[in-house]
């Protein structure tokens, strides 16, 4: 590699992947199998916050009970110069997000895209386990067309309802269901709604609700419809369509029930389509890592759109009334 590069432990550090909230993600080398992982080692900050340790732990917890070909692959949990770690598969590939950034994609490449995402999240709802955090950036999509979810870092199992503190939202708030919003308790079906923006984006190389305002964002999701596929995109099958409005209803009783129902309907389209071979996708650049501190870098992040806190009543009180009147148009 280059001089930048360092060894801790068992594994040789390459460069930096990702820096979300819960931690710095990097790509390292395991010197035992010689493999290329992932590791993300909890921020040094996280230790004193009780909220922040509860989380990491119960993602390796989960990801210990996922295995999935269509799932980013859970390898190992170990301390590491005084910090705990967690390492995964490394995806040699793109992101879903910057697929649709280059265009919309191809209907039959979208739909097996999302196919292969409901794939992966039947397993995981099967173990009552709750995704809360699927956006495009969470979809990998490898050189040969595979795609894996990954992002678990917001999971939740179904009866552990105390996690999310109150007066805040968890999640990208361009993906989340108005429930998320509105901060009640979640099944399956709140995942579904954020797989409808996916496909929706995948389709359509936008956002159902992209504004600058969060605020106007997680309003939206409660209140306003999103826009029709046909007038973005006039090719796109009413069939399909209808699929797509099914998953973004705005309450979870007239949603698909279920990640299988969603992908059947889903793969009775695939004939009506043009097959479109994935194309390769390009391996994303990732930067070196400083040497030598790396794990202290684990508090040195963009701002993101994790967590959004609400701050004052007043907000929460608009977007409940905005829900109650979302209902009765309903």
């Amino acid at each position: 590699m280059t001089e930048s590069s360092q060894t801790v432990g068992n594994y040789e550090f390459l460069g930096v992947v990702d820096k979300p909230k819960a931690g710095v993600t990097y790509k390292v080398r395991n010197l035992t199998t010689g493999e290329f992982e992932t590791l993300r080692a909890l921020p040094g900050a996280s230790y004193g916050d009780p909220e922040s340790l509860r989380r990491f732990l119960r993602e390796i917890k989960i990801h210990t009970r996922l295995s999935h070909p269509n799932i980013v692959m859970f390898h190992d949990a170990l301390e590491l110069d005084g910090h705990l770690v967690m390492t995964a598969e490394f995806v040699e590939g793109t992101t879903l997000a910057e697929l649709c950034r280059r265009s919309p994609m191809p209907p039959g490449q979208a739909i097996q895209a999302i196919c292969d995402v409901l794939s992966g999240l039947e397993e995981a709802h099967a173990l009552g386990i709750v995704h809360r955090g699927i956006t495009a950036e969470h979809v990998m999509v490898t050189r040969d067309g595979v795609v894996k979810l990954g992002g678990f870092g917001l999971a939740k199992p179904t009866y552990d309802l105390n996690l999310t503190q109150a007066g805040a939202v968890l999640g990208d708030v361009r993906y989340i269901s108005p429930e998320q919003v509105m901060g009640a308790d979640l099944d399956a079906r709140s995942d579904l709604y954020s797989v409808g923006v996916l496909l929706f984006h995948a389709l359509t190389g936008r956002l159902p609700f992209d504004f600058a305002n969060d605020f106007d964002v997680m309003a939206a999701h409660i209140g306003t419809e999103p826009p029709r596929l046909s007038s973005l995109t006039p090719e796109i099958a009413p069939e399909l369509e209808r699929i797509v409005l099914t998953a973004l209803a705005k309450k979870p009783e007239e949603r698909f029930m279920g990640a299988k129902e969603f992908r059947t309907a889903l793969e009775a389209l695939k004939d009506t389509v043009t097959e479109v071979t994935p194309p390769a996708a390009p391996v994303d650049a990732i930067p070196e890592v400083a040497a030598p501190q790396f794990l202290a870098q684990a508090e040195a992040r963009a701002p993101d759109r994790i967590m959004v806190a609400l701050g004052y009543a007043g907000v929460v009180a608009g977007l409940i009334i905005l829900f109650l009147m979302a209902m009765r148009r309903a």
